[in-house]
């Protein structure tokens, strides 16, 4: 069907005691069921081969057994992988990630050092879930899905730390009662030094993170030191990069839909719709280029993803095609 198998691959058949043209030819046809382009007849071909030799099924066995790991990949690296030109591209990436084993696959995706600071964390929650927390300083943390930060306090330091591409709301007010000083917020690209504050602050990875100050307000400096350091007051919210930063009036009721479990969108793409609504759900989720940028607009229950993709498919001109649970695509009707 295609080249050669990358020598990684060879290996493993060769440890595993599969045949080298039965698994290059699994890869292959796993490929092609989630590029999507498969014909009827294709399905067929399928059943004749796999039951045409025991190492065709042995081959199939073990291909099914890497494609399941792809369910705790980024959103973002997965559809990069399904969307590669040509299915040799597909299949060197994902037999590379099938021999790396779980923790690599995901320092793969660009988790990085994420994947150990967050088996480490303090406070940490699932992908799908909210957590909330009363912090031992009376402060109150609400944690977004699959989030985690590490806290530091004693010995006169307070200083709470988020792991890459988490998302908190952290309202220190409760801990005046405490008097016990200037909190620091670290996030991979930025210091936050807050006092009797409420804010909302995420890392979106690549240098980037938003911070959005509800009540109180915030000292920032980012990693570039360009930028400098500014203040932020109740009512404002920040967004910043690599490329620079920009200071923008909030709104309150969209900076805190989150912890309501809503996904709150106003006239988004629907590509950019479907990254953040697959934070929220376990596997790959990703649209077509040719319906990427229809419009959705509505506040949308995160707790139920499924609910929220069958809202989609009547209200747009969409389809929804599970692959498996955790493997989706929304093409057009």
């Amino acid at each position: 069907m295609s080249d050669a198998l990358p020598g990684s691959l060879r290996q493993y058949a060769d440890r595993h005691g599969l045949d080298v043209d039965s698994l290059q030819a699994a890869l292959d046809w796993q490929v092609l069921f989630w590029s999507g382009e498969q014909q009827p007849a294709d399905q067929e071909r399928w059943h004749r081969w796999l039951n045409a030799k025991a190492e065709h099924r042995h081959a199939w066995d073990a291909v099914a057994r890497m494609a399941g790991t792809l369910g705790a990949l980024s959103p973002r690296v997965a559809r990069h992988i399904l969307k590669q030109p040509s299915s040799a591209g597909r299949r060197r990436v994902l037999g590379t990630l099938a021999l790396a084993g779980l923790g690599s696959m995901l320092m793969f995706a660009g988790t990085g050092g994420g994947l150990w600071q967050r088996a480490m964390a303090d406070y940490r929650c699932a992908r799908g879930e909210q957590q909330r927390f009363r912090l031992e300083d009376g402060s109150s943390l609400i944690l977004n899905t699959a989030s985690a930060v590490s806290v530091d306090f004693g010995h006169g330091r307070r200083r709470i730390s988020l792991v890459p591409e988490s998302e908190i709301a952290l309202d220190t007010r409760p801990s005046a009662l405490h008097d016990t000083g200037p909190l620091s917020l670290t996030l991979p690209a930025a210091l936050l030094s807050l006092q009797n504050a409420w804010l909302t602050a995420r890392d979106l990875g690549q240098g980037a993170g938003t911070v959005a100050v509800l009540a109180g307000g915030a000292q920032l400096v980012t990693a570039y030191p360009r930028q400098g350091a500014i203040t932020l007051n109740a009512g404002q919210q920040v967004h910043f990069d690599p490329g620079g930063l920009s200071v923008t009036p909030l709104s309150r009721q969209r900076a805190l839909a989150w912890t309501r479990g809503v996904l709150q969108a106003d006239r988004w793409r629907l590509a950019d719709f479907l990254d953040e609504l697959s934070r929220y759900r376990n596997g790959v989720l990703y649209c077509d280029d040719e319906v990427a940028d229809l419009i959705v607009s509505g506040a949308y229950p995160v707790r139920d993803t499924d609910y929220v993709l069958e809202s989609l498919a009547r209200a747009l001109p969409v389809a929804i095609h599970y692959r498996t649970p955790w493997l989706v695509r929304v093409g057009a009707v």
